[in-house]
């Protein structure tokens, strides 16, 4: 089991201090995230290089995927494909990508609904389509892949479900558009988290950990060990990245989990 943390969640002040301390407290993988900028690439490259620990994903930063003003949808697109330049310049698998979270969770306008001609929905569909081909396209050239994000229906319209990250996925139908599974929204989303992580199959290339009530494991009353015992069964080689609250002193908290989450790992 290869454990990773966001970068906003790793105890200390500098990024080098983060993998740092990740690498002490039995992590092997650290999410790019504030970091995932261009002149912070050598700092990130060196800080593996020292330490061990592996950048795991990137971010983009800026604009809106599926706004109605183009402009965004423009600056977002840049933003994806700068993110991938840095995924693979840095040996990490990709970025991630929930395609609505800044429009709904920002308030930003959102694609007209056309009917009869085209729904709201449809539009969204289509252009979400498109813009991940490119991108997947464009990362295949540089080496990394576009990772869709489902999110629970209060911070985004769709994809929820990993079946509709996967019927997405299909759709765009190339191999450097995957899709991720995240504990916590499939606590909300899906009926049986197990049976949906074995349906959405080789689409998974990233995880995400955190308990019902987004905080770290075993807090809530989330059961992982169905999930886990279903990406075991699907021979998942990828990364778990806790993405939740940590209380208390996190480096207790975090050295905690990460044997937590082995020995319950190796139980499923």
């Amino acid at each position: 089991m290869k454990l990773a943390v966001r970068e906003p969640m790793a105890p200390g002040t500098t990024l080098r201090e983060k993998f740092e301390n990740l690498a002490k407290l039995g992590y092997q993988g650290i999410e790019i995230t504030t970091s995932s900028r261009p002149e912070c690439v050598e700092e990130i490259k060196q800080a593996c290089e020292a330490t061990g620990v592996q950048p795991t994903i990137t971010s983009a930063r800026g604009g809106a995927l599926l706004e109605a003003r183009k402009e965004e949808r423009d600056q977002a697109l840049q933003a994806h494909k700068v993110a991938l330049e840095i995924a693979a310049e840095i040996g990490a698998l990709g970025v991630i990508s929930p395609p609505l979270i800044t429009v709904k969770m920002q308030n930003r306008p959102r694609i007209p609904d056309l009917s009869p001609l085209y729904t709201r929905a449809q539009l969204e569909r289509l252009l979400a389509v498109e813009l991940y081909r490119e991108l997947a396209e464009y990362g295949a050239q540089v080496g990394a892949r576009v990772i869709i994000e489902p999110l629970n229906r209060y911070e985004q319209w769709w994809p929820c479900t990993l079946a509709q990250a996967v019927e997405l996925c299909r759709e765009v139908n190339h191999p450097n558009c995957r899709m991720m599974a995240d504990f916590f929204h499939m606590n909300i989303e899906e009926a049986d988290i197990a049976a949906a992580i074995r349906q959405a199959g080789e689409y998974i290339l990233n995880v995400h950990l955190a308990d019902s009530h987004r905080q770290t494991p075993p807090r809530g009353h989330t059961d992982f060990r169905p999930g886990f015992r279903a990406l075991k069964d699907l021979g998942y080689e990828h990364y778990f990245a806790l993405e939740c609250q940590v209380p208390g002193d996190p480096r207790e908290e975090l050295a905690r989990v990460a044997e937590y989450l082995r020995e319950l790992y190796e139980a499923a």
